[in-house]
């Protein structure tokens, strides 16, 4: 692992006061959650409604709609739940001789947890004609973690993905009707793998517990984003957004822990890569002004999670000492219908809906990522105090369908199967302070 990346890694996230981790039950390893104005409303709109800062995120082009200068500081808290329901899982006591396990194990306890995701957004005039900003938060992240010795061990015991996006972003307007706005991202993308590795053991004092193996590995590249705002009526706006796929080339190693001599010739440390492609997103909004207090939401996100084909860790010294992992993951889409009230001057309540599909078919689904669709039911509010303070927050409850696994891992001369189903759900809670100078 490289130092420097470390380095500028840790002085971001001291920066922004915490972890970038995010729920085990993202749509794919997405995260969606930047920006506390936008979760009331379940993000309905938001290449399009330009209400804060974050639309550096969402849609450049907004930041047109933005007065002065701005900056917005936020925190998600996510809690997710992922409780595996065994279903004729292989017991490994079973196995042949001489291949004996010491324990089948459990069932992995709630593999979710609590995640604290922060991002932070700045917009200023330039020049009379532009607007610049800059926004800093996490798009992509995984966590799961299960029990210690649990039946599906040797397909995962942990899996951790954090991510960084710094996206400095410009804005003009290319007429009165029509805003465009362009954006770089310098991304982090940060892994950790683990899981344990089955051992040739024999009965009695020849006995040998599972040994563990971890794969680390981080990568810095590019990509861009632009997008439009058209004004079709003084009412009605309609946002494109378009953020590009990111190449990554993750490098790290790989370490083994408690493996017996018969597997040494085998199994050894050694750096490793692994190339993850971050997806491309396709946006389309809308919002219409009914009236001086109520508008209409909606949103269109198209998801190329297809590039997301094979997880392959390649070593340096022995490359196919890892099986590659099949994903085959396919396109998504998220659907979402929202509405805000301008409840008085200071008060802005909100609402929102939405569906959000999954990319991973039931054959391909593994331990590490157990998503499934998803439904949001969101609720929130924007409070005013001052005319350059708003402090807005969100909550939003995730209902997911039930989840099927199959997967199958190699135990040597057999096969191991972790077959079964997880009850999930997820409860996010979103806070941002905006204020304009």
């Amino acid at each position: 692992m490289k130092k420097s990346l470390h380095i500028a890694v840790a002085g971001v996230l001291l920066t922004l006061g915490a972890g970038l981790s995010a729920n085990s039950m993202a749509s794919g390893f997405a995260i969606i959650e930047n920006s506390a104005s936008g979760m009331g409303q379940a993000f309905a709109g938001a290449a399009a409604v330009a209400e804060d800062p974050s639309t550096v995120y969402f849609n450049p082009a907004g930041m047109m709609y933005l007065e002065g200068t701005q900056v917005t500081v936020g925190m998600h808290i996510i809690n997710s739940r992922a409780e595996f329901n065994d279903k004729g899982s292989t017991d490994l006591s079973n196995l042949p001789p001489p291949l004996v396990s010491t324990s089948r194990g459990g069932d992995g306890g709630d593999a979710g947890d609590t995640f604290f995701v922060p991002n932070f957004y700045y917009v200023q005039d330039f020049g009379g004609k532009y607007k610049i900003g800059l926004g800093v938060n996490a798009p992509f992240g995984l966590g799961t973690k299960y029990d210690n010795g649990w039946m599906g061990r040797y397909t995962s015991t942990d899996s951790e993905l954090k991510s960084i996006n710094i996206n400095p972003a410009i804005a003009f307007r290319a007429n009165d009707r029509l805003s465009i706005g362009l954006g770089m991202n310098i991304q982090y993308l940060d892994a950790t793998l683990k899981k344990d590795i089955y051992q040739l053991a024999l009965p009695g004092p020849f006995s040998r517990p599972d040994g563990k193996a971890k794969v680390e590995g981080d990568s810095w590249e590019l990509g861009f984003n632009i997008g439009f705002i058209y004004e079709i009526t003084q009412a009605t706006r309609l946002g494109m957004h378009y953020r590009s796929k990111i190449s990554h080339k993750l490098e790290g190693d790989v370490n083994y822990q408690g493996i017996s001599p018969a597997l040494t010739g085998l199994l050894f440390n050694q750096d490793v890569t692994a190339n993850i492609e971050t997806p491309s997103t396709l946006s389309l909004s809308i919002t219409h002004q009914l009236n001086n207090k109520l508008t209409i939401l909606g949103d269109v996100t198209f998801t190329e999670w297809s590039n997301f084909d094979e997880l392959k860790i390649v070593g340096d010294v022995s490359p196919n000492q890892i099986k590659p992992v099949t994903e085959k993951w396919d396109d998504a889409f998220r659907y979402s219908l929202g509405m805000k009230y301008a409840y008085n001057t200071q008060w802005t309540l909100r609402t929102g809906v939405a569906h959000d599909k999954t990319p991973i078919a039931d054959r391909h689904r593994t331990s590490r990522i157990p998503g499934d669709d998803r439904y949001w039911l969101s609720f929130g509010a924007g409070y005013s105090p001052t005319s350059s303070l708003t402090i807005d927050a969100g909550y939003s409850h995730l209902w997911v369908d039930d989840t099927n696994i199959n997967e199958s891992y190699p135990l040597l001369s057999a096969e191991g199967r972790l077959n079964g189903d997880y009850d999930s759900s997820v409860n996010i809670f979103s806070v941002q302070g905006t204020w304009k100078f």
